[in-house]
């Protein structure tokens, strides 16, 4: 009579191990890239507001202001005649004043800053090692998103 076919307990224990070892390893890359995700979309949020205020200013002949509530995810936005706007960034990102202050005014005809520009850390509340970094360059008010902080 021949042996019994099939796996033995040590055999199967092993595959199981390294199948828990593959799934542990790609849950930390899908939750990594889920945060990286977050945090790009409240930088796009923000991003989309200052280039709107700009638009704004540019369009309606009115100053129009963003001012960032440092350390917190909430700011305000003016646009045109309209009443200021409090917005809250998605997931629970942070916006840190970086350089430029807290406001943004955005002067008519042609949407630039009175100041000098301004830049924004973003958080992930999650994760203080994922950063992006919102700027309003200069004079001209031209609005970039930054995977590093220069």
């Amino acid at each position: 009579m021949r042996g019994q076919a099939g796996f033995t307990l040590l055999e199967l224990l092993v595959v199981i191990a390294i199948l828990g070892i593959i799934a542990g390893a790609f849950s930390l890359y899908l939750i990594r890239s889920l945060r990286q995700s977050e945090l790009r979309d409240a930088a796009y949020q923000l991003v989309g507001d200052l280039r709107r205020a700009r638009t704004g200013a540019q369009k309606s002949g009115v100053v129009n202001q963003v001012k960032v509530a440092t350390d917190s995810s909430d700011y305000t936005v003016k646009v045109g005649i309209n009443a200021p706007v409090t917005l809250t960034l998605p997931h629970r990102v942070k916006v840190t004043e970086q350089s430029g202050g807290v406001a943004l005014d955005y002067q008519p005809p042609f949407g630039t800053l009175a100041a000098t520009g301004a830049s924004w850390k973003l958080t992930s509340p999650s994760n203080a090692n994922l950063n992006l970094w919102v700027k309003a360059i200069g004079i001209t008010g031209k609005v970039m998103l930054s995977a590093t902080e220069n």
